[in-house]
């Protein structure tokens, strides 16, 4: 069982924010598109859109699983 630490405490919100910005993607089917500094749509780069949502996924999972864990 892991101890409670400022740490863990971070890394929980991190994972957290993560993941409200990848259900915003796919709730909204937008994402943040650096090149414009703006929402861009999944239609006009759907390769990027899902580059984002499975990236934003495992830094989740990652995130979360090293908090509870360690």
């Amino acid at each position: 069982m892991s101890q409670i630490t400022v740490a863990n405490i971070l890394s929980l919100g991190v994972g957290l924010l993560v993941l409200a910005y990848v259900m915003y993607c796919l709730i909204n089917q937008k994402f943040w598109n650096r090149r414009v500094n703006g929402w861009g749509e999944r239609d006009e780069h759907p390769k990027i859109f899902m580059l984002n949502i499975v990236i934003g996924t495992l830094i989740v999972i990652w995130t979360i699983l090293r908090a509870l864990l360690l």
